[in-house]
């Protein structure tokens, strides 16, 4: 019996350390604020792409830019909410 508890009670203390939950951040902007920003992101895709920079740095650069802008897309919702005073 003792040799069946302590590998369960091994198995059960790693399950819960090794447990890890997703955390959610919210950021509000104005629409304009966004627009801003894409705009700015948008600018430096097309800096880098004619940039002196060897050739997968700028690959690499516009890659995360395209990323980030579509995690920005994905999970974008407009809140038609009043902001708070």
């Amino acid at each position: 019996m003792k040799k069946i508890i302590i590998p369960a009670v091994a198995i059960l203390c790693l399950s819960l350390i090794a447990f890890t939950s997703e955390k959610m951040y919210v950021f509000r902007f104005k629409e304009a604020q966004i627009n801003y920003h894409w705009q700015n992101l948008e600018a430096i895709k097309i800096l880098m792409d004619q940039s002196t920079l060897p050739h997968i740095q700028v690959k690499q650069a516009v890659a995360a830019i395209d990323s980030l802008q579509k995690d920005m897309q994905r999970v974008m919702s407009i809140d038609s909410l009043p902001a708070k005073p």
